[in-house]
């Protein structure tokens, strides 16, 4: 797992390094500006031009060391600053009187709004802003902005591209679209939440020094595919000893979304999964998931673990077998139909549970649109774990977010557009369930849920296009 943080927890360490254990600043700058100019080597060719556009704060002193180690190199080098150079301060007060040393370009952008932009250069260095900034960027810059955007010039964002918040993901107003974006120590929120992370391009993380004091904690991880590991199964294991998985919906003829969920739940190691609906005979013959009217349940003690709500529908005879039945002790994933009973009943049953709603799902939990709880999907998560408080969710999409009973933040790396089909929702609350059944606490069901579902996404497209994966396409990638 790699640490996320925000720009006030960023700047915290950057102070604890330089005052506490006196690492001088202008070498941390020095160290960053290094880190960029080492990735940019690898596409620049001998004649190659760059374009540094340069801010008034320490990533503009940033900017003006890349220029320098650039010009160093060979390159030829074009700085445009925001302001005279006489305003700078600090390190990067520095830093500019280094470069004025040398036969470099140095301009100042009179005005942005007609700035000519460098049509003819390899790469332009985005180092007007950094990961502090609060406001939407607007006027002569915003115009900037946009026409960067769409000129095809490829960019290198400094630490984050120019108009995004280190502290969210959202996208308040014109940002810098980068091909690469080259941070430091930590990944910030906008490097890996929709949409700002769409801005960011290849991000990658360079150690340069930074370090946090023992009181500062971090409580926000991307997981990625390496994350994800099964442990080996007991030679003289069987199917009673990987748990029993009840799946709860299936209702008034919608078979295929709890058939989509146990089939999920066997493939990813439940040792026997049970629908209980009112229609069994929509599940065809029998096979490997067991089906039962959900009538002959008074009570669920039998089940390991229960999935509720895949086609559960939201007929109150759907409703009326789960207000019969005691499930304080059981592990549940609580999806689609059944998100709709907790917001109807507010009910909060279960030892430990999970939420796993879609965007437009959860804007019905919190009574707004899909599109704004995919604006600020970060503050989406948190509003529900206040409407919903005592367990876990799943928030559903790119890159989708998870958010533990203690506020713990986990952002998935895996998973495409591929995702985007009918059923795959179903699957994935099938493979938590299946996890819960086996025994495994709660982070890691729906971790490694979650996880391999995404992976099973990003495999298919390494053979096919993104459109054509469907729900038991991810099933049946489960068996490798």
């Amino acid at each position: 797992m790699k640490a996320i943080v925000s720009a006030s927890e960023m700047a915290a360490a950057d102070r604890y390094t330089i005052e506490r254990l006196g690492v001088p600043g202008i070498e941390l700058m020095e160290r960053a500006a290094r880190a960029c100019v080492g990735e940019l080597m690898e596409e620049l060719r001998p004649d190659s031009l760059v374009t540094v556009l340069a801010g008034p704060g320490n990533n503009g002193g940033d900017g003006l060391a890349i220029a320098r180690l650039l010009h160093g190199e060979g390159v030829t080098v074009r700085v445009f600053l925001l302001q005279d150079g006489e305003t700078y301060r600090g390190d990067a007060a520095l830093n500019h009187q280094r470069l004025r040393d040398l036969a470099v370009d140095i301009s100042v952008i009179e005005d942005p709004a007609t700035f000519g932009l460098p049509l003819g250069c390899d790469w332009v260095v985005d180092a007007l802003f950094g990961t502090g900034l609060s406001r939407p960027i607007t006027g002569g810059l915003a115009n900037l902005i946009e026409r960067l955007n769409v000129s095809g010039l490829r960019v290198l964002a400094v630490d984050i591209p120019s108009g995004l918040s280190g502290d969210h993901g959202r996208v308040d107003g014109p940002a810098v679209r980068a091909r690469l974006t080259v941070t430091f120590q930590c990944l910030k929120f906008a490097h890996v939440v929709t949409p700002a992370c769409l801005s960011c391009g290849d991000v990658r993380v360079h150690d340069i020094g930074i370090s946090f004091s023992d009181e500062a904690r971090t409580g926000s991880w991307l997981v990625e595919g390496r994350d994800f590991q099964r442990p080996t199964r007991d030679v003289e294991g069987h199917k009673g000893r990987y748990g029993y998985l009840g799946v709860v919906g299936g209702f008034a003829g919608m078979a295929g979304a709890a058939s989509l969920a146990a089939r999920a739940a066997l493939r990813f190691g439940a040792g026997k999964v049970r629908v209980l609906t009112d229609q069994p005979a929509y599940f065809g013959q029998p096979g490997s998931v067991m089906v039962d009217h959900v009538d002959r349940w008074k009570q669920v003690g039998d089940f390991d673990a229960l999935v509720i709500g895949p086609g559960l529908s939201r007929a109150e005879a759907a409703w009326s077998h789960l207000r019969q039945w005691d499930l304080r002790d059981r592990s549940i994933v609580w999806d689609a139909d059944g998100l709709h009973l907790l917001a109807a009943e507010r009910l909060f049953p279960g030892k430990d549970w999970v939420m796993t709603p879609h965007p437009g799902e959860a804007a019905v939990l919190l009574g707004t649109t899909a599109g704004e709880v995919q604006r600020d999907r970060l503050a989406a998560i948190r509003a529900l774990a206040k409407a919903f408080p005592g367990g876990w969710l799943l928030l559903k999409g790119f890159r989708t977010l998870v958010l533990s009973p203690g506020g713990e933040l986990f952002v998935c790396g895996t998973g495409n557009v591929a995702l985007a089909t009918a059923g795959s929702g179903d699957v994935l609350s099938g493979m938590i369930g299946a996890m819960l059944a086996q025994g495994c606490a709660m982070e890691e069901a729906v971790l490694s849920a979650c996880l391999r579902h995404g992976l099973a996404a990003d495999r298919w497209v390494r053979h096919h296009p993104d459109y054509s994966m469907i729900a038991e396409d991810i099933i049946e990638d489960l068996k490798y």
